[in-house]
């Protein structure tokens, strides 16, 4: 069947960023405070992705694991007082933070800062930062085609409730996780099902009265369920608050590929069947849950990974384990490899890494001269992807995507031809924690030798 139609055209924007999850956000403020007219189009109603629409408030990817000092600056320091909750009083580039707010890993830190996200919060304060930097949103859209001239997207046509209608951006910024614009275009990107870590629909539960025994009582109720045939598969459990007694859980696990409708579905339901037989189990036989309630699961399945372009550069897993250094660095990644296992159920390895460069040539799209693109859909092998998919690497690579694209609209280059040492010198000059300043960090975790704020065990 052939469909025909005339399409509106309904902007022309300098910069048109896809996605406001956590790459999305910092690549539509980067790039309208850097002075492109900016647009950005987002699926679901509110801006946040992982954050907000699958509910964890981890800043995964946030320090070095082994010093607990931010290894991710700029727009990400913004948004600790404004959409955080921390104990951390100020000056965030010195201080050593926990890595994560999950209760099992945490043991042995709470020496250290904490910080987790305030997932309403964040909703309200990026709406807000959109319209203070003149960012035009579109929630409730997502991206079904794109109009190519040679290596040129010219148009990005858009389906939402008022039908489909095309933007004519000057720049991408493709932050939808799944590069879609990229696919849509052409564009060359490597996806194996064999590969592809599983989903997760994450879920909540209010009044649990945590004891020091908890989550290793929770660990053996899933293990019995499993054992029994009750439970497919699953994850972990590794559980983290959003407040006092309130916590969020990672544990179910389905595998499937997000970009196909028919996975994306079968992980909510089954997510959702998954949870409600967790928490009934956990209220049936762990004294914490004697009278705590599902307050909800998440809105949408978390997916891990499907798409990654190919890029001018691709980061290998060798290129973390063996700290190389890119002359093009833009932003660090610091998360473990934490590769969730298609076919197992319970925890897994999670290996230590030095906080390492992401290279500019990962975000650019072999072949697209007007595209960038920021988050999991970067330029990696699915196994350094493990380490490089989470929150705030996720936020990094987004701030310097959408200042290169910004800057390239001002100086009428393309992805491939902007001067990289400029867009470093902007992103340094706007709080980034690359080159020297990564140095410096590295060298506090170097001399800390065997001792981390971190435990690999789980």
């Amino acid at each position: 069947m052939q469909l025909t139609r005339s399409l509106q055209v309904v902007a022309e924007p300098d910069v048109l960023v896809v996605g406001a999850g956590c790459a999305g956000i910092a690549a539509a403020l980067a790039a309208a405070r850097t002075g492109a007219s900016t647009m950005l189009v987002e699926r679901a109603g509110f801006a946040g992705g992982y954050i907000t629409g699958v509910q964890g408030a981890s800043f995964d990817g946030f320090v070095d694991l082994r010093s607990g000092l931010p290894v991710v600056g700029g727009i990400v320091f913004e948004l600790v007082p404004l959409a955080a909750r921390t104990s951390a009083p100020g000056d965030y580039a010195r201080t050593r933070f926990r890595f994560n707010a999950e209760i099992g890993q945490m043991r042995g830190v709470q020496d250290l800062a904490y910080i987790r996200f305030d997932i309403e919060r964040l909703k309200l304060v990026a709406d807000r930062l959109f319209r203070q930097a003149g960012v035009r949103v579109l929630y409730h859209t997502v991206v079904a085609d794109a109009l190519c001239r040679g290596t040129h997207v010219d148009g990005v046509v858009l389906a939402n409730k008022a039908g489909l209608s095309v933007v004519k951006p000057r720049a991408i910024v493709d932050a939808s996780g799944d590069a879609d614009v990229v696919a849509f275009a052409g564009g060359a990107y490597e996806m194996s099902d064999a590969a592809m870590q599983p989903m997760s629909l994450h879920f909540r539960i209010g009044n649990v009265q945590l004891t020091p025994e908890t989550r290793d009582q929770c660990a053996a109720v899933l293990q019995r369920a499993h054992a029994e045939g009750k439970l497919h598969q699953y994850g972990g459990p590794w559980m983290a608050n959003f407040d006092a007694d309130d916590y969020y859980f990672n544990a179910t696990r389905i595998a499937g590929n997000g970009t196909r409708p028919e996975d994306l579905t079968r992980a909510e339901t089954q997510g959702r069947e998954d949870a409600w037989l967790m928490f009934e189990a956990f209220k049936a036989e762990v004294p914490a849950f004697r009278d705590s309630y599902l307050v909800n699961t998440g809105p949408v399945a978390g997916v891990r990974e499907t798409r990654r372009i190919r890029g001018t550069k691709t980061l290998t897993a060798g290129d973390i384990e063996d700290r190389r250094a890119q002359p093009d660095v833009v932003s660090l990644g610091g998360w473990w490899l934490d590769r969730h296992p298609k076919g197992g159920s319970g925890y897994h390895p999670h290996l230590m890494v030095r906080p390492y460069d992401i290279a500019y040539g990962t975000l650019v799209p072999q072949g697209l001269a007007n595209v960038w693109v920021a988050g999991r859909c970067h330029s990696a092998e699915s196994a350094a992807l493990a380490s490089s998919r989470v929150t705030i690497t996720c936020m990094g690579m987004g701030q310097a995507a959408g200042t290169a694209a910004a800057m390239a609209v001002a100086r009428k280059e393309g992805a491939h031809e902007l001067a990289v040492r400029d867009l470093q010198a902007r992103l340094l000059a706007d709080g980034a924690i690359i080159l020297e300043r990564a140095e410096e960090v590295r060298k506090v975790g170097d001399a800390l030798g065997a001792v981390s704020v971190a435990s690999a065990s789980q």
